[in-house]
């Protein structure tokens, strides 16, 4: 694929942190754009959205050196996030924690935000995936399959399968991403209680995670109860959270109505 993006001699664009700092971009001032209709103040936003970048980036790297042990050996790997290897639900967990008390401290609602936000996580997953795809990283178990894709030996995905067509889970990810982001900003053309938006983005990505999950190559370290990766687990609170959410908040307004 092309991990490096641009290649200036001793400066190096890479192509995954690239497509991070893109979606980091794009949905801040998504979510700043959006935040007018829902009374929140644009800079609340952009405040926040340090805290967010700070918590994905921390979060999605540290989960991922965890459950991925073996392919680190030394200090710099484990820094070197702009090459690729980051597992998502470390830095939505990270990220939410920090907004949780950020917002606290400003007395912001905090489901109002993440119904502010939950479209640019979505357009973020569309964007860096692609990221990851150009990266080698994230990458899928063998396939027969038409859509399977050979990657270059130097690549984390060619290491693992050499010569051999996977699964583009990075391309599968991402059109979810995208799906998602579509389906969000659709049903949000009208007005619902708070955290109804955040609640179905917890269910869309937890069901779409846990499916692609299952082509998706992983260590054996990742594997944990009934033979499900740490990520698939995961995605089964999530739906489960993002469900009883959306039932306790429509119960909620019928009483209210």
């Amino acid at each position: 694929m092309h991990p490096v993006l641009i290649d200036l001699g001793r400066l190096k664009i890479y192509s995954y942190g690239f497509m991070l700092s893109l979606s980091f971009l794009v949905g801040i001032i998504l979510a700043a754009r959006r935040a007018g209709r829902r009374g929140i103040d644009s800079e609340i936003i952009y405040d926040l959205s340090i805290i967010l970048v700070l918590g994905a980036v921390i979060g999605s790297r540290g989960l991922y050196i965890l459950t991925h042990r073996d392919n680190f050996s030394n200090l710099v790997d484990i820094v070197a996030i702009w090459q690729g290897g980051a597992t998502y639900y470390g830095g939505l967990i990270l990220a939410i924690a920090g907004a949780v008390v950020y917002l606290r401290i400003k007395k912001v609602p905090f489901f109002r935000v993440a119904d502010i936000t939950a479209p640019s996580i979505a357009a973020g997953v569309f964007l860096t995936r692609i990221g990851c795809f150009m990266s080698g990283c994230c990458f899928g178990n063998a396939t027969s399959c038409p859509t399977g894709v050979v990657f270059p030996p130097g690549s984390p995905a060619g290491h693992y399968h050499a010569g051999v067509p996977i699964h583009p889970t990075q391309l599968y990810s991402s059109l979810y991403g995208l799906v998602i982001f579509l389906i969000l900003m659709f049903i949000d053309r009208k007005d619902h209680f708070d955290g109804f938006l955040f609640s179905w983005l917890c269910i869309l990505y937890g069901a779409a995670r846990f499916t692609v999950d299952f082509f998706r190559f992983y260590e054996d370290s990742a594997i944990v109860a009934g033979g499900l990766t740490d990520n698939q687990v995961i995605s089964i609170v999530l739906i489960l959270f993002g469900a009883a959410f959306l039932a306790f908040g429509r119960a909620k307004a019928a009483r209210g109505s």
